[in-house]
C-alpha cells in the first residue's frame, strides 16, 4: 500500500468505528540507522500521545528490510521515538523491492526471515510487540508454513498472512484455506488478508482460514465504509446498504482538502486518481467517474467532477469548482 495509506488516509478511514488498529506504509531499511525525520514522515502519529489517529485508533510502524543489524538499529530508533508496535513486511510483491532483497524475497529462506524477526525482537525486548506480514511463499507455497513457524519462533507476536504467493501478485483467487493450514500450527494470532472487498468475502475468508481477525488493504480503499459495515454486522447482524457514490465522493473531497494544504495540486490529483482506481473495479459509478476524470489535471476541476450530478453531465464552471473546497472542509 506504499503511496496510498498515509496519515491523512488513516485519519479518514478510521473516523467511523471499524478498524481496531492500522499500519503505516513501510519504512525502507537498507544499511544504516535512519534519522528521526524519516520515521516522522511515515508516521507523524509518533508525535501524538499514544501514537494514534485523531480517532484514537493505534498506529503500528512498519519496517521493510533484510539486514538484521540495520533492522535492529532502526527498531531501537523507532522505540526511542515512541513507537508502540513494530510490524515487519515480508509480503511486499513489488519487483523493485524484491530485487533489492526486501519484502517477499525473504520468503525464499525461512532462516533469513527468522534472523530479521529475531534481531528486531531482541532490539526492543518486551517493551513493544513485534509482528510480521508474510505471503504464502515466493514462487510456490512449499515454504509458507516453515516461514510462519520461523517468524513465531523468532519472537513475532502476531502474523498477518496474505493469501497468495509473491508470483501470484494480486491475481484471483485468494487461497484463504492455506492460511487455515498455517493457523492450525501456530500459537500466536494469525490474521487473514487478501481479496476482502465485501461482507461475503469477509465471512468466507474467516471461515476458510479459521482466523478471528482480518486485515483490509485494497478493500478499504475500494469501499471506505467497508470496515464500519463489517463492524456493524458483527455487533447487530444487520446488513447496511451499499456505499453510495455520494459517500465515496465525500471521502475523496475531504482527502483532497487535507492533502492540498501540504502537497502540490497536481500531486493531489494523482493521488485521487490512484484511490479512484481502487474503487472503479468494484463499483460501476466509480468506474464511470474515473473514465470521465482520468485526463483532468487541474485539482479544482477534478473536485468539481467528483461532486457533479452525473459523470456524463460535464464539469461545472470554475466558480462552482472553487465552492467544493470549503464544503469538503466544513463537512469534516
Amino acid at each position: 500500500m506504499e503511496g496510498v495509506i498515509d496519515a491523512n488516509t488513516r485519519d479518514l478511514l478510521t473516523r467511523q468505528q471499524g478498524f481496531d488498529w492500522t499500519v503505516t506504509e513501510f519504512v525502507r531499511v537498507v544499511d544504516a540507522r535512519l534519522p528521526p525525520r524519516v520515521f516522522y514522515k511515515h508516521c507523524p502519529e509518533l508525535a501524538t500521545q499514544g501514537v494514534t489517529t485523531p480517532s484514537r485508533i493505534p498506529v503500528h510502524l512498519q519496517l521493510l528490510g533484510s539486514d538484521p543489524d540495520a533492522l535492529a538499529a532502526n527498531a531501537r530508533q523507532a522505540l526511542r521515538l515512541g513507537a508502540i508496535s513494530l510490524d515487519l513486511n515480508f509480503g511486499c510483491p513489488a519487483k523493485l523491492v524484491n530485487r533489492h532483497d526486501g519484502g517477499a524475497s525473504l520468503m525464499r529462506d525461512p532462516h533469513r526471515l527468522a534472523a530479521a524477526v529475531a534481531a528486531v525482537h531482541q532490539a526492543v525486548g518486551e517493551d513493544i510487540p513485534v509482528t510480521a506480514k508474510i505471503r504464502l511463499g515466493f514462487s510456490h507455497r512449499r515454504l509458507a508454513l516453515d516461514c510462519a513457524l520461523a517468524a513465531e519462533a523468532a519472537g513475532a507476536r502476531q502474523l498477518v498472512v496474505h493469501a497468495r504467493t509473491r508470483d501470484e501478485g494480486y491475481r484471483p483467487p485468494a487461497h484463504w484455506e492455506w492460511i487455515g493450514k498455517i493457523r492450525q500450527r501456530l500459537r500466536i494470532p494469525v490474521v487473514a488478508n487478501g481479496d476482502i472487498f465485501t461482507l461475503e468475502d469477509y465471512w468466507k475468508a474467516r471461515t476458510l482460514s479459521d482466523c478471528t481477525d482480518v486485515m483490509l488493504g485494497r478493500g478499504a480503499l475500494a469501499d471506505p465504509l467497508l470496515a464500519p459495515r463489517l463492524k456493524h454486522w458483527q455487533r447487530t447482524g444487520e446488513r447496511l446498504p451499499a456505499t453510495t457514490w455520494a459517500q465515496r465522493a465525500q471521502v475523496l473531497m475531504e482527502y483532497a482538502a487535507m492533502q492540498r494544504s501540504i502537497l502540490p495540486a497536481k500531486v493531489v490529483v494523482s493521488l485521487l486518481k490512484q484511490w479512484m482506481n481502487h474503487m472503479r473495479a468494484r463499483d460501476e459509478e466509480s468506474a464511470a467517474r474515473f473514465k470521465a476524470l482520468r485526463r483532468i489535471t487541474d485539482l479544482d476541476d477534478f473536485i468539481a467532477g467528483l461532486s457533479a450530478d452525473t459523470p456524463e453531465s460535464g464539469l461545472p464552471a470554475r466558480h462552482t469548482a472553487l465552492n467544493a473546497r470549503p464544503q469538503a472542509i466544513a463537512a469534516d
